[in-house]
């Protein structure tokens, strides 16, 4: 929920901050859903696949401090292009424990026409840009030819690259309240209650 909220107040989209075309998950090392926030009830079944994705995909080690960026709907689950992925891994003692990732609907990116909503293509090509799970951070550092991409394929630049960074405000806001509760009770505790709560769902 405080992710929600990080993300509600400093997206640039209306169709974000008003509409609240969006979603939010804490998700374990794994992958799966451990719990999620307000926004689209449809993005709850999004999230998990997205970072399973990351997870499948990746070659080269997760370190703290990576951002994956990814709106494939053949690579990472979401419904259309202009829902994109933003997932950040939570690190404790060093050992990968968790994921805190978000979904939001970006306004343009790219395709044939204009909000990238076009009903009359036959591919998806022509419907915008295609992200396949990407490093945006690898270690801390941003990879800024990734935001030039993104920037340079959509009609709305300022306003996908407000919103991609009110995502990756809203992971840090995330990975901070899950990495606090390992500190608080433990790997070990924590593990065992997201097992017990998946057990029970």
């Amino acid at each position: 929920e405080e992710m929600f909220e990080v993300l509600r107040k400093t997206a640039m989209s209306p169709i974000i901050y008003e509409v609240l075309d969006v979603g939010t998950a804490v998700l374990d090392a794994s992958g799966a859903l451990v719990a999620s926030g307000a926004g689209i009830p449809g993005f709850i079944g999004v999230l998990d696949k997205s970072v399973q994705a990351i997870l499948a995909r990746e070659r080269q080690p997760i370190v703290p401090g990576d951002v994956f960026v990814l709106n494939d709907p053949n690579a990472g689950g979401v419904t259309h292009l202009n829902d994109v992925v933003v997932a950040e891994p939570v690190f404790h003692e060093g050992t990968l424990v968790a994921w805190v990732a978000s979904i939001a609907h970006w306004g343009d990116i790219g395709g044939k026409t204009p909000g990238s909503m076009a009903v009359d293509v036959t591919e998806i090509f022509a419907e915008g840009l295609r992200l396949p799970p990407v490093r945006l951070c690898c270690g801390g550092v941003v990879n800024e030819a990734v935001i030039d991409i993104i920037k340079a394929n959509s009609r709305l630049p300022e306003f996908v690259s407000g919103d991609l960074s009110a995502q990756r405000a809203a992971g840090r806001r995330g990975a901070l309240a899950v990495a606090a509760l390992f500190r608080r009770y433990g790997k070990e505790g924590v593990e065992t209650a997201i097992a017990q709560g998946l057990a029970q769902g």
